[in-house]
């Protein structure tokens, strides 16, 4: 059983009305702008067997109508006018099929004056989707989908640029088909959704043993660094209370407190804040950690109190806290 079918594919008018006309396009398989497909496997045996046919050897080639009027106008009574005629079909390098075409008045006025843009060829398919003959062409402006029509001809010098672009994007060759540019994007969005779910497993990109020793170094130096501020911070401390001891404003015996409230550094800020406007009690002479004789504690001075005080610390409290360093 035979089945007649059709597809799209532009006129070249950029330079009038053309001579030749492509009947088919590229490829073992064509494809439709609507997804259908055909096989066409030897275009050259079915070259052969059209310049051999009775269309055209008996009726001088294939007719050309417009919207598919001889199939669907014709038989209920309707016109179905010729606009031209195609016969001599040759193979091109690419495998695509032309014939020369032989316009009528009415044909060469609606194609020079650009009333139809696309050609769609009818032709008979067997029951493996075979292309068995080519039977006659439509001149249409409706292609389905409003996709562009296959294997144009008649691009824009834009249009190729983009055309050449979106293959390379794509990494097909430019002499790909709408059809190899449709999979191509389907097959990218499969695997873009695919990779939203996908859990990155590291080892896929190095080896798990460096992975862990890689962790590791990070951790250690990690660590190594937090100790050296550690021990910066503390030096800094040190520093600041033994010089705030020389100058005489704080006692000796009151350094181990001072340290502690030094451990952070904002603890350390403060305290040189404090230290730089707290005026030496001595005079620079040390001040004695010892209790006076005959005494059971060791009386503030007035540098200590002032500390106490901005630290919160009642001078009871403080003195409680320098006998217990002693």
């Amino acid at each position: 059983m035979k089945t007649t079918e059709s597809l799209f594919l532009c006129l070249n008018t950029e330079s009038g009305v053309p001579g030749r006309i492509q009947i088919l396009p590229a490829g073992k398989e064509i494809r439709g702008v609507d997804g259908r497909h055909w096989k066409n496997e030897n275009p050259a045996a079915l070259c052969a067997k059209m310049n051999s046919s009775g269309l055209v050897t008996v009726k001088n080639g294939c007719v050309i109508d417009e919207n598919h009027s001889t199939d669907l106008s014709a038989p209920k009574g309707g016109t179905s006018p010729a606009f031209g005629w195609f016969r001599n079909f040759t193979v091109e390098a690419d495998g695509s099929i032309w014939a020369d075409v032989e316009w009528n008045a009415r044909g060469q006025k609606a194609v020079a004056e650009k009333e139809y843009k696309y050609i769609s060829p009818v032709f008979t398919r067997d029951k493996d989707g075979n292309i068995t003959e080519i039977l006659r062409a439509a001149l249409t402006n409706n292609p389905n989908l409003d996709n562009p029509a296959l294997n144009s001809s008649q691009d824009t010098a834009e249009e190729k640029n983009m055309e050449k672009e979106l293959c390379a994007a794509l990494g097909l060759p430019e002499t790909a088909t709408m059809a190899d540019g449709l999979e191509a994007i389907n097959r990218l969005k499969t695997e873009l959704n695919g990779a939203k779910n996908k859990v990155v497993d590291l080892a896929s990109y190095a080896p798990r043993a460096d992975l862990a020793a890689a962790q590791q170094r990070a951790e250690r130096a990690e660590k190594e660094l937090a100790e050296m501020n550690a021990a910066s911070l503390k030096a800094k401390a040190i520093a600041a209370v033994e010089q705030a001891a020389k100058d005489g404003k704080i006692a000796p015996a009151s350094k181990a407190e001072y340290l502690e409230l030094c451990a952070s550094e904002d603890g350390l800020a403060k305290f040189e804040k404090i230290m730089a406007v707290t005026p030496s009690i001595t005079g620079g002479a040390q001040v004695s950690d010892k209790a006076p004789e005959n005494k059971d504690s060791v009386e503030l001075n007035a540098a200590e109190k002032e500390w106490a005080s901005s630290m919160g610390y009642t001078e009871e409290h403080w003195k409680e806290i320098k006998e217990a360093g002693k």
